[in-house]
């Protein structure tokens, strides 16, 4: 267990934040190692496959990982306030609500994925793979959101290393295992997924077990005399970052049913691009994730200097990562697109270099929405981050109905750049007074610091 409420900000964010980075890379490895394993040994139609599957998937279980992270927040600022049996209770609370959920999402995602696939006009040629593909996914969710559950917890008090571990070893599970169940048991996609679960479970049973021996503060116990008012609470912090995760999935799927009527290649070009798009945003979620922790967590202490120079030297450091990312991918983009298909093809590479030519340049932007999602959801101003992923769904389905009709190909990648300016412009106001605001606290409690002194 960490406190980040003392230490020089940006060294405690740097050094909260890389296991997050890192669990994130490995969290993309699970989807990378599919993509991959499958395009090397199945081909470009497989990799489509799956790929019409993603936004999806990033539906379901964004809402299921974004839930668990809001109740994450409420956890991290009782514990900066070091108040041990708040922080249990508040764990005791959102693990019965996380339960719900998870059961919640498994038999929707279970029940409607078949139909959803074909209201999305996913191709004839690829729909039955991706069926199977999406169906064993959505079966495993209650293991999925328990791992997410139970390292966004360890991440409140502190501990982002522990979840990063398990992360690890679960990633090579996925790994061994999908070359097991597609070489030698020849279960082709529905192996892929299968190997997935599998790791997405012993990862789960890793976070139980470390618990159970090691954090006798996130113990659970079944929540006695549990009203209405602590419920709400909890839901109030979980279900708009959820939510939030969800909208911006929404747009996607949009975007997706756009997509599959440009045909497998487009479909293909936008999954590999895509998929390299998502890690290279992995180091400015990062530091996001690791400032809403640190601001949760300060802010619950009444350390309100603490937090200023967290999201100003936070931001100088995710703005300057970006720019790194955007020059390293515009001069490899090529290279990387092997890394998953083996011979993907003049139009296809060429497809893969127009998405990051459009893209990579906006992540400066990127950066910038990041800070400020992960600044006022620490602060609990959980609502607006909402809101500001509703507008992102406006400008991606503007993209999606409008653009992709006049410039095709082209309008799809500028979906995501537009989703970014206008969550930017939804949040910016209302960052900017609540920062006044924890300005003006600090000053008060300079104020009162030098009386206390000299009397």
């Amino acid at each position: 267990m960490t406190i980040l409420t003392v230490g020089k900000p940006w060294k405690i964010i740097l050094n909260f934040g890389w296991p997050i980075l890192l669990s994130g890379l490995l969290q993309q490895l699970y989807n990378f190692s599919d993509i991959m394993i499958v395009g090397q040994l199945m081909g470009k139609n497989a990799v489509a496959a799956i790929g019409s599957t993603t936004s999806l998937v990033s539906f379901i279980l964004g809402f299921a990982q974004g839930a668990t992270a809001g109740m994450g927040l409420l956890v991290a600022n009782s514990f900066g306030s070091r108040n041990p049996q708040q922080v249990n209770r508040r764990f005791g609370v959102s693990a019965l609500l996380a339960m719900i959920i998870s059961l919640t999402l498994m038999l929707v995602g279970v029940l409607l994925a078949d139909e959803i696939l074909e209201l999305l006009g996913t191709p004839a040629n690829i729909i039955v793979p991706a069926q199977t593909y999406i169906s064993i996914i959505f079966a495993g969710i209650p293991i999925s959101m328990t791992f997410n559950f139970l390292s966004n917890m360890m991440r409140a008090i502190g501990n982002s290393r522990t979840p990063l571990i398990f992360l690890g070893i679960s990633s090579l599970v996925n790994i061994v295992f999908n070359f097991i169940f597609i070489l030698f048991f020849h279960w082709g996609i529905a192996g892929s997924a299968l190997a997935t679960v599998f790791a997405q479970f012993v990862s789960a049973i890793l976070c139980v077990y470390h618990i159970y021996r090691h954090v006798p503060l996130l113990y659970w116990h079944k929540p006695l005399h549990l009203t209405f008012k602590e419920i709400k609470v909890q839901l109030a912090s979980g279900i708009p970052m959820g939510l939030q995760f969800s909208i911006i999935a929404i747009g996607a799927i949009l975007v997706q049913r756009s997509l599959n009527q440009l045909g497998t290649e487009a479909i293909a070009a936008f999954s590999v691009a895509s998929k390299i798009d998502q890690i290279s945003m992995l180091p400015m979620s990062a530091l996001g994730t690791a400032l809403g922790t640190y601001v949760a967590q300060n802010a619950g202490g009444q350390k309100y200097q603490r937090v200023l120079l967290g999201v100003k030297q936070t931001f100088k450091l995710s703005v300057l990562i970006s720019v790194i990312i955007t020059i390293v991918i515009l001069l490899t983009s090529s290279q990387l697109t092997y890394l998953f298909i083996s011979t993907p093809g003049q139009e296809l590479l060429n497809l893969t270099r127009l998405y990051f030519r459009l893209v990579t340049p906006w992540y400066v932007l990127l950066s910038g929405l990041f800070i400020l999602r992960f600044t006022l959801q620490g602060l609990n101003y959980n609502l607006l981050p909402m809101v500001a992923g509703l507008i992102e769904l406006l400008m991606r389905a503007l993209a999606a109905i409008l653009l992709v009709g006049i410039w095709g190909y082209v309008g799809i990648c500028l979906s995501a750049p537009l989703a970014w300016l206008g969550g930017i412009m939804t949040l910016i106001y209302r960052f900017w007074k609540a920062i006044r605001q924890v300005d003006q606290m600090a000053q008060l409690q300079k104020r009162g610091e030098k009386i206390s002194e000299s009397l």
